[in-house]
């Protein structure tokens, strides 16, 4: 038996459509801060600044202490965002922009090493995310009530987190039918 082509599958163009989510969002939230000088976000009138004010929205809304790190911050909370900032700046962001390529120009379905590549991806995404989720547990509850933790929880932490593990569940399967495949095809080929 030969090994499955993932070629158009609706389960790719969801992965493309995750990708596409995720370029803009690592580039103009997550990483704002980090790869940009001020003077393309903050003055009224930069490039950026859109981004700038959406990011000051949210925390003016939501208070979310880990999207106010900054190295500054970092001994007095959540020490491993400086780490988990450059996992994404030099892993996620090229998987994002491969995968794009991979799914989006080349349109010739995915490889074994492409699938095991999104699955590493995914359970990187969905780990550093449990780790966020965890961390609101710990929030001082004089500043975040239990409604707000559950709104952090449930709509802003929670899908990063079944989202890439099911991208995870789905590229693993994928990567059991290739090993599958091939010890059916060794079996074969040993008959022979």
């Amino acid at each position: 038996m030969v090994a499955p082509v993932y070629n158009t599958t609706w389960r790719n163009k969801l992965w493309m459509g995750w990708f596409y989510l995720q370029l803009p969002l690592i580039l103009l939230v997550d990483l704002l801060e980090f790869i940009y000088p001020e003077t393309m976000y903050k003055p009224e009138g930069s490039p950026l600044h859109f981004a700038w004010k959406l990011h000051e929205f949210y925390i003016s809304t939501y208070n979310d202490p880990i999207v106010q790190w900054s190295p500054q911050t970092a001994a007095q909370h959540d020490n491993w965002m400086g780490l988990f900032l450059h996992v994404e700046f030099l892993f996620l962001l090229p998987v994002v922009l491969w995968g794009l390529y991979r799914l989006g120009v080349q349109q010739n379905g995915t490889r074994g090493t492409d699938e095991l590549l999104f699955f590493v991806y995914a359970l990187e995404m969905a780990f550093t995310t449990l780790v966020c989720l965890h961390d609101t547990w710990y929030w001082d509850p004089t500043v975040y009530s239990d409604d707000l933790k559950w709104v952090f929880r449930s709509q802003l932490y929670g899908p990063w987190f079944f989202i890439p593990l099911l991208g995870a569940v789905d590229m693993g399967s994928r990567l059991v039918g290739r090993l599958n495949a091939a010890e059916e095809a060794a079996v074969v080929k040993k008959a022979n």
